[in-house]
């Protein structure tokens, strides 16, 4: 099976540039989580389009080590918001906005193809429970500590 990668125009954006050539040289490998990350770029709310609200859909998930970004909203061009903890560094974490020019340009982060939805809310918690609150939020993720 060979991937159509006409989507890649959109979503190439948004895929570090490492992870992007090993995606496209191995279509095979890599057609279902494209298919995946297609899905959730069309649910990726606008920007302030999630603003004041209790839970933040938890669309894009970025990682390398103790790094998590975890993106709510994408204008579709190069700015988007979402939460970010840098090396494990919790007291210093924090909501903000970020470009994806930036993001794609860090080596070693890639982005989550596998990452289930959930709120960001419940993904900080799920990540660390003793440090975050548990979310009011009624939807709950897979493996989400009592």
């Amino acid at each position: 099976m060979v991937i159509n990668f006409e989507i890649a125009d959109k979503l190439a954006i948004i895929i570090p540039r490492s992870q992007l050539l090993i995606t496209a040289a191995n279509p095979e490998t890599y057609a279902e989580p494209i298919e995946r990350l297609a899905k959730q770029f069309e649910k990726c709310p606008k920007l302030y389009e999630t603003h004041g609200k209790n839970d933040h859909p938890a669309i894009f998930h970025y990682f390398y080590g103790g790094t998590d970004i975890f993106i709510c909203e994408y204008d579709r061009e190069d700015t988007m918001f979402g939460y970010t903890i840098l090396n494990d560094d919790l007291e210093m974490s924090e909501w903000g906005y970020t470009s994806v020019s930036e993001i794609c340009r860090i080596a070693p982060l890639n982005i989550d193809y596998w990452f289930e939805e959930q709120t960001i809310e419940a993904a900080l918690y799920k990540r660390n429970p003793d440090y975050f609150r548990k979310p009011v939020s009624a939807y709950k993720p897979k493996g989400l500590p009592e």
